[in-house]
């Protein structure tokens, strides 16, 4: 049977302190664990910009990218301010796309020089 190791039980046996230089030793298997996970991160990262979209982005990393929810992106599109691609449910926008809008929404500096 596993046994969950929890970020809690560490606390509480003092194991991580506020300047975080303490170590924590991990059993194999939760190591293990932790690398798969990783790992496992990395290639869906490598297939999401090597299926041939180069120069696009979905939805979600647009969301990253530019600190906006869904339902903005949404908005976006229906007043037809953003273009994008969409292939079945999955919405696409071209980066350049994504920068030209920003660039059209930048706000020079008026004061430039400092006091």
């Amino acid at each position: 049977m596993k046994k969950n190791y929890g970020l809690n039980e560490y606390k509480q046996s003092n194991m991580i302190g506020p300047d975080h230089n303490h170590y924590i030793m991990v059993p194999g298997e939760v190591l293990q664990e932790i690398l798969s996970g990783i790992r496992q991160l990395l290639e869906s990262s490598k297939v999401n910009h090597s299926e041939g979209l180069e120069g696009y982005v979905s939805e979600k990393e647009a969301q990253d990218l530019l600190g906006r929810k869904a339902t903005w992106f949404w908005s976006m599109r229906t007043k037809g301010l953003l273009s994008f691609a969409k292939v079945g449910n999955k919405v696409f926008y071209k980066v350049e796309d994504l920068e030209a809008f920003l660039d059209s929404h930048r706000k020079e500096a008026f004061n430039k020089k400092r006091r």
